[in-house]
């Protein structure tokens, strides 16, 4: 890519204050300028890291020798987060390999696996999702609640927050305004001694009310604190040179849905609604993403809940469209976590695969409470489904005594139909990839699957906590809460009739942030597919749409 930094964006590269605040819009290069800025920090820390090396060789005494300067990245996506990066690589250099990029979570369990077997977490420690907490039987492990306040005791430990100061140059946190207070005290914690740059928007913060937390606050915390500096970043978005898009989101997010702004993205084009005659509008957004892959563009499809976002990702897969599940990072690792334990049962027979399998259905229906197939799989109260979990259990232990790994694969593949599961197939699908990936670590001759537990074990940690890096899809499928850092060629929102967007009423300030988020995701185009019936935090900009566009 090429990256011509503006004066403001050339201001937060050569800042050296102890605490920069940097604020910014959607697409204003907020991500990309943080991580040129991270580069110049590591390059200058090295350099007086050899200088200081250099002097004491000269005068022939001995001094501490500092490990090679990195900068950490705290993000609540690691993947978006990673996508922004990747693509400035080239003006980001070789020091790309010194950026540590991980969510709050993720970095809570990278310091409780480095330091925990010595202070009161002795290996192995393993994630207990929240699905997996709410089945009977769950094992021994640290909940996502319990991360950070057992890093965050580990870091007040000398050896242990030495080690971090050490490390890093630079702390980066990204989209800032949505920390909650553990967060917040988490990230000021980590490596103190080293400044922090904080980036954030207030227009932004879709979870205010998700996480009690108040974007405007948390802005002023962070300029009051010592040896703070703000900046703002001018208003121009690098995600559309064209600013139609920005700007008709600007006028949307103010609820100026008459603005000239907004017709003109309609006129153009650029803005479009389309009113869905299929049920659920499932044909609709395959033929538009059809189209727009097509044209070789990509795509973000955004639905208002997990369980929508479920249900599509289903009828895109039944569609043949190869498409990404943004947001189930816990079904996925269940999912690795349940085909590891038809392993063991196909290669032993001594694992309990119907824990693993409730779990799975659980993470996929996210409900406060099992979900009723999740418990029949456990009570064996189904007469059906125990006769496909049997022929399954068949199949497995015909395939684990033949050692036959390429039929063993594909009974695990096939074991999302056989357990009558409906909803979550593309989780299950991607982490039969990795399973049948890991397989290759088999030791046929001896019979031991230790290499295999050890991948897949780990898999499912990392992916739950999302440290994983993979390459996105050309067409992804979110809900509207992961959208930040998402931005495509084309975006489609799909809006059903029955959705809920809490007590607020119009002037809608705190839902009208979705209305500017979603709109900003889009490089070319932003469409609407919706019914006849629209929530009226949406139906103004539709019926605004419709009246200007081609």
């Amino acid at each position: 890519m090429t990256y011509t930094p503006t004066p403001e964006q050339i201001k937060v590269i050569n800042a050296t204050d102890p605490v920069l605040v940097v604020l910014g819009g959607a697409g204003t290069g907020k991500t990309t300028t943080a991580a040129v800025a991270a580069r110049k920090r590591i390059e200058d820390a090295e350099s007086e890291r050899l200088r200081v090396r250099r002097d004491a060789l000269l005068s022939g005494k001995r001094a501490k020798q500092r490990p090679p300067a990195r900068a950490l990245f705290l993000s609540f996506s690691r993947t978006a987060v990673a996508q922004v990066i990747d693509r400035a690589s080239s003006v980001i250099g070789p020091t790309l390999q010194r950026l540590d990029v991980a969510t709050f979570d993720g970095f809570a369990w990278r310091v409780i696996n480095d330091f925990g077997a010595h202070y009161g977490y002795p290996p192995p420690q393993s994630v207990v999702s929240a699905a997996s907490a709410k089945v009977p039987g769950a094992p021994q492990g640290l909940t996502y609640q319990q991360l950070i306040p057992a890093a965050r005791k580990l870091l007040a430990l000398s050896n242990v927050g030495a080690h971090y100061d050490d490390r890093y140059c630079l702390v980066i946190c990204d989209e800032f305004q949505d920390t909650n207070d553990l967060e917040w005290e988490f990230m000021q914690e980590i490596a103190p001694a080293a400044p922090r740059m904080l980036l954030g928007d207030a227009n932004q913060c879709i979870y205010a009310d998700m996480k009690r937390i108040d974007p405007e606050v948390r802005i002023a915390d962070a300029c009051a604190l010592p040896g703070a500096q703000r900046v703002d970043l001018s208003a121009e978005s690098h995600r559309d040179p064209s600013q139609v898009l920005p700007a008709a989101a600007a006028a949307a997010l103010r609820r100026k849905f008459s603005h000239p702004y907004v017709a003109t993205a309609a006129s153009s084009g650029r803005l479009r609604v389309t009113r869905k005659r299929s049920p659920k509008g499932y044909a609709e957004i395959v033929d538009l993403t059809a189209r727009a892959r097509h044209e070789g563009r990509t795509v973000n499809i955004f639905t208002h809940t997990n369980n929508a976002t479920a249900d599509l990702s289903d009828a895109l897969t039944d569609a043949d469209v190869r498409h990404e599940q943004v947001g189930f990072g816990e079904a996925h690792g269940e999912a690795l976590s349940a085909q590891l334990e038809l392993l063991r049962y196909a290669w032993r027979q001594e694992a309990a695969p119907r824990r693993a399998l409730a779990v799975y259905m659980t993470a996929n229906y996210r409900g406060k409470t099992l979900p009723d197939l999740a418990q029949q799989v456990l009570d064996r109260t189904n007469p059906a489904l125990e006769r496909q979990i049997e022929d399954l259990a068949n199949n497995l232990v015909t395939a684990g005594d033949l050692r036959d790994v390429e039929a063993l694969a594909q009974h695990v593949r096939e074991a999302y139909a056989h357990v009558g599961m409906e909803r979550g197939q593309e989780t299950w699908t991607q982490a039969s990839a990795q399973f049948r990936s890991a397989l290759n670590l088999l030791n046929v001759s001896t019979g031991s699957i230790a290499a295999v537990e050890a991948q897949l074990g780990q898999a499912h940690d990392d992916t739950l906590l999302n440290c994983h890096r993979q390459a996105a899809r050309q067409v992804q499928v979110m809900n509207l809460h992961q959208t930040k850092g998402r931005e495509a060629d084309v975006t489609l929102l799909l809006l059903q009739e029955d959705e809920w967007h809490g007590r607020e009423r119009e002037p809608f300030p705190k839902g009208s942030r979705l209305l500017y988020v979603v709109m900003t995701r889009a490089r070319q185009e932003a469409h609407i597919v919706c019914g006849t019936e629209v929530h009226a935090l949406w139906r103004p900009l539709v019926e605004a749409v419709e009246k200007s566009q081609p």
